[in-house]
């Protein structure tokens, strides 16, 4: 068993090659350049973080207050059903921050404005998002130079009304406050549900890829959405940079109520948002391809119906923080790829499990094979022919 320090959890790879449990080994030892581990207690760390206050964006129900701490080695974020005087009311104002005189929902919204700025690499955020109507938890940037949206913005986080996962990077318009969207929306019921029931009581990892060429977004090892550089640069220069992508960027952390995030009324409260850490590689946009590929747990007994569970394949990659996604394909030589399918393992980057597609029977041989690609985050792939043992049943 490897312990990640990282993590904070036992990575437990059983009988993988020396070569591979090295290589995973060094990678677990690749510290970001900065990053929140949540380890205090109390409120969250204030050399890293700045809390918002009061009425901010989107005609939200919430009114943003000091609602998080560190607890048990995670940060809470916590909305609450309560009533809080609007201290910046102002009777009759045609804005919607200034004439409601009470906010019935607080929360928090976290940022590192002023604090820390990062260009180019990798964001990975561990999390448990509250998935319950009303609410709109978020990870998400924002660039330093620049009115919103010509100042950029990527959200690697957006849980949306009704029960919708979303990845998007916004730019500027040519008008100002008007932006254009490049999103990706995955239903969690057909996306994710269907293949981890509990998909949302899990902890999942979110994973920001940024480079000179493009954006890309994880969660677990699923590509959410790619965006391309030269599609991310602002029709014109008046309220923002050409390139809004090409500054550094601030890290916010956020619960809201309401807005898109639906009807919050019916829904129990208080509701939280657990965050377990947030870490960034700086210009990390280098890439070496993965090196080696395992199936540690590769049996199976005979006449198990399809869908069983063979065990997870692993890859071993040199780069910290990488995302690595597996696929059957062909190749030289005959496979029994037919016989299985590949998906993925909630909270996990390196790994996917592998399952049966078809009932297996030992008289038609007791050894499958199948060909394997590993793809990291930038596309380099490793592919590797792997066992699988068909044992007779009992």
């Amino acid at each position: 068993m490897i312990i990640d320090p990282m993590s904070k959890l036992p990575l437990i790879i059983i009988g993988c090659t020396a070569a591979l449990c090295s290589v995973l080994s060094a990678q677990n030892k690749m510290r970001p350049t900065w990053s929140d581990e949540f380890q205090g207690r109390g409120a969250p760390d204030r050399n890293k973080w700045t809390f918002e206050q009061g009425f901010q964006r989107n005609q939200e129900l919430q009114w943003y207050q000091n609602n998080a701490w560190q607890e048990n080695g995670e940060l809470i974020i916590e909305a609450r059903r309560e009533p809080v005087r609007n201290t910046k009311h102002v009777a009759g104002s045609p804005h919607w921050y200034a004439n409601r005189q009470h906010a019935q929902y607080t929360s928090a919204s976290l940022r590192t404005v002023e604090k820390y700025y990062f260009q180019y690499g990798r964001m990975q955020v561990r999390a448990k998002i509250p998935c319950v109507p009303g609410a709109w938890p978020a990870i998400w940037t924002l660039g330093k130079k620049g009115e919103w949206p010509n100042n950029g913005e990527c959200d690697l986080l957006e849980y949306y009304k009704p029960d919708i996962i979303l990845a998007n990077t916004v730019k500027g318009t040519t008008k100002p406050y008007h932006a254009a969207w490049d999103t990706a929306k995955f239903p969690v019921s057909t996306q994710f549900a269907a293949v981890d029931s509990d998909w949302r009581n899990q902890y999942h990892v979110w994973t920001m890829q940024w480079d000179e060429e493009n954006i890309r977004l994880y969660v677990d090892n699923v590509l959410l959405n790619t965006s391309p550089q030269p599609w991310l640069q602002n029709a014109v220069t008046t309220w923002g940079p050409k390139h809004p992508f090409k500054q550094p960027h601030e890290i916010l952390l956020n619960l809201a109520i309401g807005g898109n995030g639906g009807d919050p009324s019916k829904t129990t409260f208080p509701i939280r948002y657990y965050i377990d850490y947030v870490r960034v590689w700086e210009g990390y946009t280098t890439n070496q391809a993965p090196t080696d590929l395992a199936l540690p747990q590769n049996q199976v007994t005979e006449g198990q119906p399809a869908g069983t569970v063979v065990g997870k394949l692993y890859a071993a990659d040199p780069d910290p923080a990488e995302v690595i996604s597996y696929s059957l394909v062909n190749g030289e030589g005959a496979t029994h790829n037919a016989a299985f399918s590949v998906s993925f393992v909630s909270g996990e980057t390196r790994a996917s499990v592998l399952k049966t597609k078809e009932v297996l029977k030992s008289e038609g041989g007791s050894t499958r094979s199948i060909r394997v690609r590993a793809t990291d985050i930038e596309g380099a792939t490793y592919e590797k022919v792997l066992t699988i043992q068909v044992k007779k049943a009992a």
